[in-house]
């Protein structure tokens, strides 16, 4: 395993990222709103990020206290850009900071 692993895209929650069309995934990950991410029942079933050729990459439960303070921050209403950074923790990889991608 790798010291540290880097991750980047838009962040959805996972129960939103159930519901969507796999071919769907980049275009509704562009949209989806600073709102629903903080909504009660998104927040409790965690995050993941989607690239821009929308690969979906379901982050670990430690992440979410992470994401959630990035995306409060947010000035963006929509498509909220976030690089995870993850290290080794035990056989599993925990999500260590979590930064706004601003272009």
């Amino acid at each position: 395993m790798t010291d540290t692993a880097t991750l980047e895209g838009y962040v959805v929650d996972l129960i939103r990222l159930r519901k969507y069309p796999a071919d769907e995934y980049a275009e509704r990950a562009r949209r989806h709103t600073q709102a629903c991410a903080l909504r009660g029942h998104c927040v409790e079933s965690g995050f993941g990020l989607v690239s821009e050729d929308g690969r979906v990459a379901p982050l670990d439960p430690t992440a979410t206290p992470l994401v959630l303070d990035a995306v409060r921050a947010s000035n963006r209403e929509a498509g909220i850009r976030l690089r995870v950074t993850r290290e080794p923790d035990g056989e599993a990889m925990s999500t260590t900071r979590v930064e706004e991608v601003t272009r």
